[in-house]
C-alpha cells in the first residue's frame, strides 16, 4: 500500500470487526476519504464517522460525493490541505485581507 505515489485507488482489506477496522485507520495517515458500505443510519456507520479522521466519509456510495458541488472536497493531514469544489474551492484559494480603519484618538481639547 506505499508502493505508489498516492497509494492504493481502492483497496480492499478484510477486517474482523470494526474496532479492528478503527484502528487500522487510526494507525495511519489519515485517508482522502473514507468509504463504509453498511446501514448508513446504523451503529457501525456511526461509530466509523464519530471515531475517525479522513477528508470525506461516505456511506454506500465511492463516486457521488466528488461530483457533488455542495460538499468540500479534499484531504486533512497528510491526505491534503484545502478543500475544492464550488464555494468551498473559492474560499479555499482565496486570500481575503482584514482592513480595519480606525481614526486616531485626539487627546487635545478643541478651542
Amino acid at each position: 500500500m506505499k508502493d505508489e505515489i498516492f497509494g492504493p485507488i481502492l483497496p480492499i482489506i478484510t477486517i474482523k470487526s470494526i474496532d479492528d477496522a478503527i484502528k487500522f485507520i487510526k494507525e495511519r495517515d489519515k485517508p482522502l476519504c473514507l468509504y463504509y458500505f453498511g446501514n448508513c443510519c446504523g451503529k457501525n456507520a456511526k461509530k466509523i464517522s464519530n471515531e475517525t479522521s479522513s477528508g470525506a466519509f461516505v456511506v454506500n456510495d465511492c463516486v457521488f460525493h466528488v461530483l457533488n458541488d455542495e460538499l468540500p472536497f479534499g484531504g486533512v493531514g497528510a491526505s491534503g490541505y484545502g478543500k475544492l469544489h464550488g464555494i468551498f474551492g473559492f474560499n479555499s484559494l482565496s486570500n481575503q485581507k482584514s482592513v480595519l480603519l480606525k481614526p486616531a484618538v485626539d487627546f487635545f481639547p478643541y478651542n
